[in-house]
C-alpha cells in the first residue's frame, strides 16, 4: 500500500481551508500535494478531487522550483505553453503558491479566476493577494506540522503504556486531584477493575488506605513501603512505592507501583478458553490446518506457527492449549518483537533478589516458570535476539530454567507453541536465527493461510463479527448492505482477519439500523465501487430475468458472456 503524502494526511483540513479562501476572496482555489495529485479544491475543481495534474502544469514548475506565479492571461502565457490540459483549459489567470516545510515543498496552493471579473481582480490586487496566499499556504504547512506532532504524541503515548504493561507490578497513577489518570494491566487485575471505569475517580474510591495523598500532598517519595489495605471485605498486603510528578516546583500528580507481599504480580494465565470452533471458515486449506492442529494438540510436540500478522496465529495456539491434556495449566504468552532487548531475558527467564540494580525484593519469575504444567506461546520467535535464542534452546532441551542472577536452576514442564509472521528460513540464511533452534521449534509446523487466499470467509467472518460486535454495542444490525458486501469481499486485506474484525467494528460504530452501508465502512474499502455500474448491470438483469438457472441463463445471453463466467462474476460481487 502506497504511504500517504503529508497533504494527504491531512486532506479534509485543505479542504476547509479552501473553501474558506474562496469563499472569502470569492475566486476558486485548488491544492495539489507533492505527487501533483489534487487534494483540495472548489467550484468545478472540487469535482476533480484526488485526480493527477499535468506533468507539465505549472503546478509541477512550482513543485520542481519553488517558485511563486501570479499568471495574468493563462492563454498567453509560456509558463502555460507546455500543458497538456491548456487546449480543454477554462482557466483565465491563476496565482500560485509553494507550501514548504523547512527546505521541501510538500505542495502547491492556487486562486484561479474563471470569469473575467475574477481575472481583472486577481490582476489589480496580485501582489496583495500573493501576501495573503504566502499565509494560506503557511497556515497549511503548519497544520501539517500540527498534526504530525500529534501523531508522535499519540504513538509515544501508546508506546509507553505498552511498556507499562509489560511490567508485572501494578503501576498507578494520579492527578493533582488525586484522581486516577491512569493503570496498567497488572493494576487492573490486582484491583479488580477495568480503566475505562475508574479513570476520573478518587485514589480512595477504588485503592482506599494508600499513602498516595500523603506523597501528593508533601511531595515524599517512598520505596516499597509495607501496607495492609482492606478491599472487597478482604485484607491485602502490599508494598507499594510512589513518586510525585514534580513540574516548575507545583506537584502535578503521583505515580506509584505495587504489588502483593509473598507474590508475583504479573497477566492473569486463566486466559478465557478458545476451542476450534471459535476458528471460522470454510476454506478447505484452512480446514486443513485446523484438522492437523487438532491432531497435534492431542500430543505433546513443539508447533511452530507460521502466518501473515493477523492471521489468528495466537488464537490457534489458544486452541490447541484448551484442546490439549495441559487445558488446566496456564497458558502464558509473549511478544518476542514488543518487549526492548534489555528487558526480554528477565522476562523469559526471571530473576533473583538483588541480580541487578533495581531488581525488585524477592526476584520475579519469568515467563518459562509461569507457565509451568501449562503452555508458553512465543510469539515473533523471529524478533528474538540472537543472544537469547541459545538460552531459549538449552531451556527447551534442558527443560531447567535458571533466571539471572541464579546459581541453581529450576525445572519446568512446559509445552512449547511458537510463531512467526517472518521466513525463518530466510532469517536463517540472514543469519538472525539460529538453525538449531528452528529445527527444535519446527516439530509440526502448522502455516494459517492469509485471507486473499480465503476469500470464500471473508462474509463468513464479516456477519459473524457483526452478530458479536453490534451485540457488544447494543445495536440490530441484521446484515450488510449488497454494495457493502462487495467492498468487503474485493478488498485486499493486507491486515487480515484482525484489518476484518477492525472494518467491522468501525462499520457498527458508525452503522444505523437495520443495515451496514458502505458509508459506514472505511474509507480505504470503497475503492472498489468503480466496478459498480458492472455489478448494477449484472443485479438489474437477474431481477428481470430471475435468479433460477434459466434466468442466469438469460442474463449471460444478455451480456454476452458464458454462464460460468456469470457465476463467476456473481461471486465477484457478492450476489451468490
Amino acid at each position: 500500500m502506497k504511504d500517504m503524502t503529508r497533504l494527504q494526511k491531512i486532506q479534509t483540513v485543505t479542504q476547509q481551508i479552501a473553501e474558506a479562501i474562496s469563499s472569502a476572496l470569492s475566486m476558486d482555489v485548488t491544492i495539489a500535494d507533492e505527487t501533483l495529485v489534487r487534494i483540495a479544491g472548489t467550484g468545478c475543481h472540487q469535482q476533480t478531487i484526488g485526480q493527477s495534474l499535468s506533468s507539465n502544469s505549472i503546478y509541477s514548475r512550482v513543485l520542481r522550483r519553488g517558485d511563486e506565479y501570479l499568471i495574468k492571461d493563462i492563454s498567453t502565457s509560456n509558463a502555460c505553453e507546455n500543458c497538456g490540459r491548456k487546449s480543454i483549459c477554462t482557466e483565465l489567470a491563476q496565482l500560485c503558491c509553494p507550501i514548504r516545510l523547512g527546505q521541501d515543498t510538500i505542495g502547491v496552493i492556487g486562486l484561479v479566476a474563471f470569469s473575467q471579473e475574477q481575472q481583472q481582480e486577481l490582476v489589480h490586487k496580485g501582489p496583495n493577494l500573493l501576501a495573503f496566499m504566502r499565509k494560506m499556504a503557511e497556515l497549511v504547512a503548519a497544520k501539517v506540522l500540527e498534526v504530525e506532532a500529534m501523531q508522535r504524541t499519540i504513538a509515544l503515548k501508546k508506546q509507553l503504556q505498552i511498556v507499562l504493561n509489560f511490567v508485572t507490578e501494578g503501576i498507578i497513577a494520579i492527578d493533582q486531584q488525586a484522581r486516577i489518570s491512569n493503570l496498567n494491566f497488572a493494576a487492573e487485575k490486582l484491583l479488580k477493575v477495568k480503566t475505562s471505569d475508574v479513570l476520573g475517580f478518587h485514589i480512595n474510591e477504588i485503592f482506599p488506605g494508600t499513602p498516595l495523598e500523603e506523597s501528593l500532598r508533601d511531595g515524599s517519595q517512598f520505596v516499597d513501603k509495607e501496607v495492609k489495605l482492606w478491599q472487597h471485605g478482604h485484607q491485602h498486603h502490599y508494598f507499594i512505592s510512589a513518586k510525585p510528578i514534580v513540574d516548575s516546583d507545583v506537584i502535578q500528580g503521583v505515580v506509584a507501583s505495587f504489588r502483593t507481599v509473598g507474590g508475583q504480580i504479573g497477566r492473569s494465565h486463566r486466559v478465557a478458553p478458545v476451542s476450534f470452533s471459535d476458528l471460522i471458515g470454510k476454506n478447505p486449506l484452512f480446514l486443513q490446518i485446523l484438522e492437523e492442529a487438532k491432531q497435534a494438540a492431542a500430543g505433546s510436540a513443539t508447533i511452530l506457527i507460521g502466518g501473515e500478522s493477523g492471521t489468528g496465529k495466537e488464537v490457534l495456539a489458544k486452541a490447541i492449549h484448551f484442546a490439549s491434556a495441559r487445558r488446566e495449566g496456564p497458558f502464558v504468552a509473549i511478544n518476542c518483537a514488543a518487549i526492548p532487548e534489555s528487558l526480554m531475558e528477565s522476562e523469559l527467564f526471571g530473576y533473583e533478589e538483588g541480580a541487578f540494580t533495581g531488581a525488585k525484593r524477592g526476584g520475579k519469575s519469568g515467563k518459562f516458570q509461569m507457565a509451568h504444567g501449562g503452555t508458553l506461546f512465543l510469539d515473533e520467535i523471529g524478533d528474538m535476539p540472537l543472544s537469547l535464542q541459545v538460552k531459549v534452546l538449552r531451556v527447551i532441551q534442558d527443560r531447567i530454567v535458571e533466571p539471572v542472577g541464579g546459581i541453581q536452576g529450576n525445572p519446568i514442564d512446559v509445552r512449547i507453541l511458537a510463531a512467526s509472521n517472518r521466513d525463518l528460513a530466510e532469517r536463517i540464511k540472514e543469519g538472525l536465527f539460529r538453525e538449531d533452534l528452528y529445527y527444535r521449534l519446527n516439530v509440526i509446523n502448522l502455516v494459517l493461510p492469509p485471507l486473499r487466499h480465503r476469500v470464500e470467509d471473508i462474509l463468513l467472518l464479516a456477519r459473524n463479527f457483526l452478530q458479536r460486535l453490534a451485540a457488544s454495542y447494543d445495536k440490530n444490525l441484521k446484515d450488510f448492505e449488497s454494495e457493502a458486501l462487495y467492498c468487503l469481499q474485493n478488498h485486499d486485506w493486507i491486515g487480515n482477519v484482525r484489518e476484518l474484525e477492525n472494518a467491522v467494528e468501525c462499520a457498527v460504530v458508525k452503522a444505523k439500523e437495520p443495515l451496514v452501508s458502505v458509508r459506514d465502512l472505511p474509507d480505504r474499502l470503497v475503492g472498489h465501487m468503480k466496478n459498480m455500474p458492472e455489478r448494477q448491470r449484472l443485479v438489474s438483469l437477474l431481477a428481470e430475468f430471475g435468479s433460477d438457472v434459466e434466468g442466469k441463463k438469460k442474463a449471460a445471453a444478455a451480456l454476452e458472456i458464458s454462464l460460468a463466467t456469470l457465476y463467476r462474476k456473481m461471486k465477484k460481487y457478492a450476489l451468490q
